[in-house]
């Protein structure tokens, strides 16, 4: 029996998903129907919090120290229970934040190959006589004065004499059946060898297809770089009540994997550690500032995303990947599901220092420390756009994300001859870098590069000793949409 405030609930582990139609689907019931329906839950609720006076009056009377039944006790023996289950809902939290600060398991291709190893033969494939040792009793106490010697009592005559019998019956009935036993004996060793046969040549098969995957994956094949980021995701995922599952979209263009996670909702953090009985005989919630309860949910999103960045590093034995792109989104009651974390790391960004420090709140400073934008309030429904998504064709310049389009403009001008690269300004809508000719394609002078995701090249070129010009050239026919280019000496 529970006792309940009107408009307020014990705090639960995750909140629930809305569901039914939306608000167009929503009929406005009757003023007079809401009323009557209002009165009778003042009144069912009354009959509940007497009854739980009732049920729990002594139970809270005895924990005070009380004897018998006192007025409230059921509701501040509820208020009890439920303090205890925010607190240890808060306990549960601490534990998570402490796992997802250490190393995810190591999942790489040395660590699942797999070895055989032979099986001894079973006790039915071998056929010998029996022998005396597994027939005679254990030896009595020795005689004092003679150790090793065991006194020759009765009981051990008795015992001795049987275990004789016995052996020489098991012997008797051997040699009467020695060909049978001997027959069902090879029968035995033979399906044991075939058994054996059987799990060396699955060990092999399996070793052999796990060499051509991992030749698959030097290659850079999509289909297989996926399968083993998304493996060490699966492995950094799987913590003590709590399953993060992820998505892996790996673009061979740019060597970047969009990483898709699905976060738990901000209701994992317990909004009240306290519980309460009010004037008016009801129990409610002792709110934590909101400000807390924020904070305690950005620490764990940054736990968890940090865990998976470590994660792919870590299997990324290949060096297969340039850069990552996550995605972090949660389901919340008021907006459904958004993004309230994306990400868009560079190798050098990843490697520039430790991904899983020891404080919780050093673990928010080093996600804020990437290129990142991170929601600062995910119960308010204002999602993040993230940085890129996940596509299964080759994606366009506007869908490439800033971390993806830079490296493809430092690229093409290194090809073209800036050889000295420096980049300033990074965005969704383009970058801004400076970069020196190498004196054989490009003047040997600097360069100001402004690139941004258009449909058209653009080419501006200033000097001193010549007037600035303009030009635009429209792509290719099947070139697709290459990123307008801007370049300017100094």
């Amino acid at each position: 029996m529970t006792t309940a405030r009107r408009g307020r609930s014990p705090p639960t582990a995750e909140a629930p998903v809305p569901s039914g139609p939306g608000p167009r689907d929503r009929r406005v019931p009757d003023a007079a129907a809401l009323l009557r329906d209002a009165v009778r839950f003042d009144r069912l609720l009354e009959e509940m919090n007497g009854l739980a006076d009732e049920m729990l009056g002594g139970i809270g009377g005895q924990r005070h120290g009380g004897t018998g039944m006192t007025p409230g006790g059921g509701r501040v023996y509820l208020a009890q229970q439920y303090t205890e289950v925010a607190r240890d809902a808060e306990q549960r939290l601490e534990e998570l934040l402490a796992l997802a600060a250490e190393p995810s398991p190591a999942v790489d291709f040395d660590a699942l190959q797999r070895s055989y190893e032979s099986r001894p033969l079973p006790p039915e494939a071998v056929a010998e006589p029996p022998r005396w040792p597994d027939y005679a009793p254990e030896p009595g106490p020795s005689a004092p004065g003679s150790p090793g010697k065991p006194l020759l009592s009765g009981e051990y005559q008795q015992q001795l004499a049987s275990a004789r019998l016995r052996h020489q019956r098991a012997l008797r009935e051997y040699r009467d059946h020695e060909k049978e036993l001997r027959g069902l004996a090879e029968q035995a060793r033979l399906v044991h060898e075939q058994e054996e046969q059987q799990r060396a040549r699955s060990v092999r098969e399996y070793n052999e297809r796990l060499r051509n995957y991992r030749a698959a994956y030097e290659e850079g094949e999509p289909a297989a770089v996926e399968s083993v980021l998304e493996r060490a995701l699966a492995a950094a995922g799987r913590l003590p009540g709590l399953e993060v599952p992820a998505r892996v979209s790996y673009r061979a263009l740019t060597r970047t994997a969009v990483v898709d996670l699905v976060l738990p909702s901000p209701a994992v953090v317990p909004a009240a550690l306290e519980f309460r009985v009010v004037a008016d005989g009801g129990v409610e919630p002792v709110p934590r500032p909101r400000q807390e309860t924020r904070a305690r949910y950005l620490q764990l999103v940054a736990r968890l995303v940090l865990r998976a960045l470590d994660a792919l590093l870590a299997a990324d034995t290949e060096s297969q990947l340039d850069g990552i792109v996550v995605n972090g989104r949660a389901v919340t009651a008021e907006a459904g599901e958004i993004c309230v974390v994306s990400v868009d790391a560079r190798r050098g960004d990843l490697y520039a220092s430790t991904l899983l420090p020891a404080a919780h709140g050093d673990a928010v400073e080093r996600l804020r420390e990437l290129p990142c934008v991170l929601s600062e309030d995910p119960e308010i429904p204002s999602p993040v756009v993230p940085y890129a998504a996940a596509c299964a064709a080759a994606p366009a310049p506007e869908e490439l994300s800033p971390g993806e389009f830079a490296a493809l403009i430092a690229e093409l001008f290194e090809h073209l001859g800036l050889d000295e690269w420096e980049l300033r300004l990074r965005g969704r809508d383009g970058l801004l870098a400076l970069g020196r000719g190498d004196g054989r394609q490009l003047a040997e002078v600097s360069y100001v590069v402004c690139a941004a995701a258009g449909r058209w090249w653009w080419a501006r070129r200033w000097c001193a000793t010549s007037p600035r010009r303009w030009t635009r050239r429209p792509p290719s026919a099947g070139s697709g949409r290459p990123p307008a280019v801007s370049t300017r000496t100094r």
